[in-house]
């Protein structure tokens, strides 16, 4: 099991790179696999996202990517958000959270197929709104085991104005605060399984790096078919799990 977590965690970490993304959507469902439970599984993923999103809001502001100062509103939002989905993992149902994160995926999917990668307006600067909707989408991310960005990427290109990669780098920065927020309530609440979210935590590390470097050299166009195509796999995979029971 060592081996699996550790080459799943180093998957998921360059695909978070790359993608923007926590990671939740990878891993939770092939943690299910693997026989973890969804509570459980769901506690190894936030793990996971702490680790990995902390390096990668630390690369793109070296890059220069976003300004922290505007974007971490968002962030604000998401730890309040956060905290109410972690408690509420406590009381629903797993075939409910099963079907919420396919749910999720769907509308993911949906609205980055139908985006343009490359804004046709300005970009939206408010903070009140940058911290609503942090919230909203930590609601999300603490029930479900997902970073946000699945939510925040499509959200910021459809209706905020932001180009898709920006956006996707904003999506993992929101990651680590909704993950360090979610992580502490699901482990006061006894969900964290310590020894393999470690070990998925330190391999994803160096995927990470490797997700970020790729991203800057994608061009636009093929970055987001890429996506789309990512998130349908993603679709796939969890629609079945819960279909084949």
């Amino acid at each position: 099991m060592v081996i699996e977590l550790a080459l799943l965690g180093m998957t998921v970490g360059t695909l978070s790179g790359f993608f923007g993304i926590g990671g939740g959507t990878v891993s939770v469902p092939i943690l299910l696999y693997l026989g973890f439970g969804i509570k459980e599984a769901i506690g190894i993923s936030m793990m996971q996202m702490v680790a990995g999103s902390l390096l990668a809001a630390w690369i793109h502001h070296k890059n220069q990517t976003y300004v922290v100062h505007e974007i971490k509103y968002f962030g604000y939002g998401g730890i309040l958000g956060a905290i109410i989905g972690g408690f509420m993992v406590k009381l629903l149902d797993a075939t409910i959270l099963e079907w919420l994160f396919l749910s999720i995926v769907a509308f993911t999917l949906g609205r980055l197929a139908f985006s343009n990668p490359v804004p046709s307006r300005s970009e939206v600067v408010n903070r009140p709104l940058y911290t609503l909707i942090g919230s909203g989408i930590g609601i999300f991310s603490g029930m479900l085991g997902v970073g946000g960005s699945i939510l925040m990427t499509p959200i910021l290109v459809s209706f905020m104005g932001f180009p898709l990669k920006k956006a996707s780098a904003v999506g993992l920065f929101f990651v680590m605060f909704t993950s360090i927020s979610a992580f502490a309530t699901l482990l006061f609440l006894g969900f964290i399984n310590l020894q393999a979210g470690i070990i998925m935590a330190l391999s994803s590390l160096v995927g990470i790096i490797l997700g970020i470097g790729l991203l800057h050299k994608t061009r636009i166009t093929h970055y987001k078919q890429v996506l789309v195509l990512f998130y349908i796999l993603i679709f796939a995979i969890t629609a079945y799990k819960l279909i084949a029971g």
